[in-house]
C-alpha cells in the first residue's frame, strides 16, 4: 500500500513541472517588455497587448475548455495544451513584428488554458487518497507564482545572453520536456462524457459561484497589472537595470505564496470567507494609494508593493476553497472551476490595459490608482456578498 501511494508522486511532480512552465509563460513577458518596446517601437498600450493577448482564449472559453476536458479526458487535454504552448513559443521566436507576436501569444494562451484547466484533475487522479490529494492540490496552487518567479529571475540572464527570442525558445523547449514527463508519468483518468449544458446553466445560476468568479477577475486585474508593469516602471522611470527590476518583481510574486498559505490557515481555523476577502481588498486598496503616489520615497513604495502582494494572497485562497462550498453539487465543481478560470483570464486581459491607458493619457502611473481602487471596491463588494450568502446558508442548515 505504501509503495502504491509513493508511486503516484512522480505523476504529481510531472504535472507540477508542467504548471511551472505554464507560469513561466506568463512571467517571461514583464522582463522582456523593455527590449520588445525598443525593437518594435511600441507604446505602453501596444506592449500591454503582448502581455494580455495571452489571456484572450481563457477569458472567452474557459468553461468550454472544461467541457473538452470532460469529453476527451484531462490527460489528453493537458498534453494538447503543452503541445500548443510549444508551437506558440516557436512562432514567437520567428516573429518580426507586433502582429505576428500577438498571434503567437494568443496561441500560447490557448495552450495555457487547455493545460491549466486539466492540471487539477490530473493531480487529483494521481493522488486519490484524501490526505495526498490535499497535499497535491496545495502544491498545484503554487504553480503560477512559482513558475512566474523562476521566469522573472532567469529572464534577464537569458535575454542578456541570447536576446528575448532565446528566452522564448528556451521555454518552448521546456514545454516540450514537460510534455514528455506528463505523457510518461501522469495517469489517464476516464472522461465523463459530454458535460451537459444543464451543468453550465446551473453553475451560472449559483450566486455564490458568480461572486467567486467576479472576485477572481477583480483580484487578478490588480495583481497581474502590478506584476506586468513593475519592471517597465523600474527601468523606464527609475533607471533600474533590467536584472534588478526582474528580481524585485520576482520577489513581489513570491511573497504572494505565504499570503495564500496564511489565507488557507485562517479559513481552516474558522475565519469567515467574506470578512477575509474584504480585508485583503482593503490592503490592496491602501497599498495602491501609497505605491502609485509620487510623494513617498521609492524604498517605501517598493515595501508597499510587497505588502500589497502578500495581503492579496488571502483572496485566491478564499476563492479556491470556496468553489466546492458554493458549487451546486460535486458534479458542478469542475464547471464552477472553469467559470472562475474564465473570469480570471478576463481580468488579466483588461486590467493591465486599463492601467496602461490611464498612465498614457492622464499623466503617468499615478492616474491608474483610480482603476486599482475601483477594482478593489468591486472585489470587496463580492466579499460582502459571499459573507451574506454563507451566513444565510448557515442559518438555514
Amino acid at each position: 500500500m505504501a509503495s502504491a501511494s509513493a508511486a503516484r508522486w512522480p505523476a504529481v511532480w510531472a504535472v507540477f513541472i508542467g504548471g511551472l512552465v505554464a507560469g513561466a509563460y506568463i512571467g517571461k513577458v514583464p522582463p522582456a517588455l523593455p527590449a520588445l518596446r525598443r525593437e518594435f517601437g511600441l507604446d505602453l498600450v501596444e506592449s500591454g497587448f503582448i502581455a494580455t493577448m495571452f489571456n484572450v482564449v481563457g477569458g472567452v472559453a474557459g468553461m468550454f475548455a472544461g467541457v473538452l476536458g470532460d469529453r476527451f479526458g484531462p490527460k489528453r487535454l493537458s498534453l494538447a495544451g503543452l503541445a500548443v504552448m510549444t508551437g506558440g513559443g516557436l512562432l514567437g521566436v520567428a516573429a518580426h513584428g507586433l502582429d505576428a507576436l500577438l498571434v503567437a501569444r494568443f496561441i500560447e494562451g490557448a495552450g495555457f488554458i487547455l493545460f491549466t484547466v486539466s492540471g487539477a484533475a490530473l493531480m487529483s487522479a494521481a493522488a486519490p487518497a484524501p490526505r495526498e490529494r490535499a497535499q497535491a492540490l496545495s502544491l498545484w496552487s503554487a504553480y503560477m507564482p512559482a513558475g512566474g518567479s523562476i521566469a522573472l529571475l532567469l529572464a534577464p540572464y537569458a535575454i542578456s545572453a541570447w536576446g528575448w527570442r532565446g528566452l522564448w525558445l528556451a521555454l518552448a523547449l521546456a514545454a516540450t520536456a514537460a510534455f514528455v514527463l506528463v505523457a510518461t508519468y501522469a495517469p489517464a483518468p476516464r472522461s465523463g462524457g459530454v458535460r451537459s449544458l444543464r451543468l453550465v446553466l446551473e453553475s451560472l445560476a449559483q450566486k455564490g459561484s458568480l461572486a467567486l468568479a467576479l472576485l477572481f477577475a477583480f483580484y487578478v486585474a490588480q495583481w497581474i497589472s502590478v506584476m506586468i508593469w513593475l519592471p517597465t516602471f523600474l527601468v523606464d522611470e527609475r533607471g533600474a537595470s533590467e536584472g534588478a527590476a526582474s528580481r524585485l518583481t520576482a520577489l513581489m510574486v513570491l511573497v504572494n505564496v505565504p499570503g495564500n498559505l496564511v489565507g488557507g490557515w485562517l479559513l481552516a481555523r474558522g475565519v469567515r470567507r467574506g470578512p477575509l476577502v474584504v480585508t485583503g481588498c482593503a490592503v490592496m486598496a491602501l497599498c495602491s494609494i501609497g505605491m502609485l503616489g509620487s510623494w513617498l520615497p521609492d524604498a517605501l513604495r517598493l515595501l508597499l508593493v510587497l505588502v500589497f502582494s502578500m495581503g492579496a494572497g488571502v483572496i485566491p485562497a478564499s476563492i479556491f476553497s470556496g468553489v466546492p462550498v458554493h458549487a451546486k453539487s460535486a458534479q458542478h465543481i469542475a464547471t464552477t472551476n472553469g467559470m472562475v478560470m474564465q473570469t480570471s483570464q478576463a481580468g488579466q486581459f483588461f486590467g493591465p490595459l486599463v492601467l496602461a491607458w490611464l498612465a498614457a493619457h492622464f499623466g503617468g502611473w499615478g492616474a491608474s490608482v483610480w482603476a486599482m481602487l475601483a477594482f478593489a471596491a468591486c472585489g470587496a463588494a463580492c466579499g460582502v456578498a459571499l459573507g451574506a450568502i454563507e451566513k444565510r446558508r448557515a442559518a438555514q442548515s
